[in-house]
């Protein structure tokens, strides 16, 4: 898992950063310029930029933590989006929705539903348990979970980060603790039948995950 020093700094800034101050909600105005997501400190909603009309309520959109964290990644035909959001103190999570005839409809939850990668993340946790000699029913704190859609690659596909990490005691005389978990970058494509299914996976080395960080923060993308 990643070093100590990353962690304790993101966990830092995320409970001790100020909220930013914006004069209006939050706009992102979807690639055809017909739709705009738009947040205040009640609801999320999807609308029409010409007459701000809703078209869509996201009702997952129910706490301040995930109105003010809430961001839209728009397919590039705008008959798409996900929706990544923080809805726990230490829990990332996301949605994707399609436009099907006039309605926008909700996919399969990706969490739930990628069982595959949630198995990958968690053999990569028994080798490190494995790895500090503690038992696989060590009490396990946890620092963060996330699961986030990082970008489209075209109109139907999209590349998902997912990551669990925690800590847990190896020494209990000491009070030492050590860092368990795993990350996986996976690609899912949409069938354009309400469902969609993963074509790629791979399981992500700590190096990879903070060069994937510093990537996105490049582009502007990071929480």
């Amino acid at each position: 898992m990643r070093n100590l020093g990353f962690i304790l700094t993101l966990l830092l800034f995320a409970a001790t950063a100020p909220a930013e101050q914006k004069d209006e909600a939050p706009r992102f105005q979807s690639p055809d310029k017909k739709l705009e997501y738009r947040a205040n400190g009640e609801e999320a909603t999807i609308v029409k930029s010409d007459t701000g009309e809703t078209v869509l309520k996201l009702e997952e959109a129910s706490s301040s933590l995930a109105l003010e964290t809430g961001k839209i990644l728009w397919a590039p035909d705008s008959r798409r989006f996900a929706f990544n959001y923080r809805s726990g103190g230490r829990y990332y999570t996301c949605s994707v929705y399609e436009l099907t005839g006039t309605e926008w409809k909700a996919l399969p939850d990706i969490e739930e539903k990628a069982t595959a990668v949630s198995e990958m993340i968690s053999r990569a946790e028994q080798r490190d348990r494995k790895r500090l000699g503690v038992g696989r029913n060590a009490s396990r704190r946890r620092i963060m979970d996330k699961w986030a859609v990082r970008r489209w690659i075209d109109r139907d596909t999209l590349e998902v980060f997912a990551e669990s990490s925690g800590s847990v005691v190896v020494d209990k005389k000491n009070e030492d603790v050590d860092y368990i978990g795993g990350a996986v970058l996976f690609t899912v494509k949409c069938d354009n039948r309400g469902g969609w299914k993963i074509t790629r996976l791979r399981e992500l080395s700590d190096a990879d995950v903070e060069k994937m960080d510093k990537e996105d923060e490049a582009r502007g993308e990071a929480d």
